[in-house]
């Protein structure tokens, strides 16, 4: 049996396809999108313990988000060469969304390390030294 008798015709994946274009991907993007806020807010409100927990939820999201793409990708090779055209069409778009929003996240994620780096560096500048001794006479 040839490569191309395996396919199927986009009709029969559609369904599913939809699903991830419509549902699963736009719902990954909306989480991230909510982790960036909180990212933003708790690095103002200088709320580090929240912010960490925050960028490990936001790098599961980006894995989640990631691994729906893929299997997304695994679902279109099924799709008979006919209809890769239409088939482009409609998944093009929620990938180049993906894509943008985990490249943001991603620069979002270097810069709060960098300022909690800073930030980190700001205070140990301004605490007194451990070591030396402050007790008094």
């Amino acid at each position: 049996m040839s490569e191309d008798e395996e396919k199927v015709k986009l009709r029969r994946l559609e369904p599913a396809i939809q699903k991830f274009t419509k549902i699963v991907i736009p719902t990954d993007l909306e989480r991230l999108r909510k982790h960036q806020i909180n990212i933003e807010k708790y690095q103002r409100c200088r709320i580090w313990d929240k912010l960490h927990e925050e960028h490990i939820n936001a790098g599961r999201t980006v894995q989640q988000l990631r691994s729906n793409i893929r299997e997304m990708e695994k679902l279109c090779l099924k799709v008979h060469k006919d209809d890769l055209v239409l088939l482009k069409r409609m998944i093009d778009p929620v990938k180049e969304a993906a894509a943008t929003a985990t490249a943001e996240f991603l620069q979002l994620h270097l810069e709060s390390v960098e300022e909690l780096k800073k930030q980190v560096n700001d205070e140990e500048l301004l605490q007194p030294s451990l070591t030396r001794s402050t007790t008094v006479d």
